[in-house]
């Protein structure tokens, strides 16, 4: 994440323990969480996280190679035959989670 705040963003993470003249911190943990939902899909992160790594422009070339030659593009990206059952589990428990504390928000048990 270090790298692509860097790259990307041109942001040195260590700002996150710095503080400005006024006692504040340079980096939050708001600006980093901004900055990496808006990470390209070729970014270490996206990556890391299951994506592909390919961009919007990769897939148009490989279309482009695909019409010339009839032939489908080495490296394009295989998608998975089957969702991992683990991970489907966690994301419905956590899907559940977040039914159950906007609930309790909308009745004014947790504020």
């Amino acid at each position: 994440m270090e790298a692509d705040l860097s790259q990307y963003h041109h942001i040195d993470y260590r700002d996150r323990w710095r503080f400005d003249a006024e006692g504040h911190r340079r980096l939050t943990l708001r600006m980093i969480l901004v900055r990496v939902r808006s990470l390209p899909a070729d970014s270490a992160v996206v990556v890391a996280l299951g994506g592909t790594g390919w961009r919007l422009e990769h897939y148009l070339a490989a279309d482009q190679f695909h019409a010339t030659t009839g032939e489908r593009h080495p490296s394009y990206p295989e998608l998975p035959d089957a969702i991992d059952p683990v991970r489907d589990k966690r994301l419905k428990a956590a899907l559940v989670r977040k039914r159950e504390r906007e609930r309790a928000i909308a009745a004014g048990e947790i504020t």
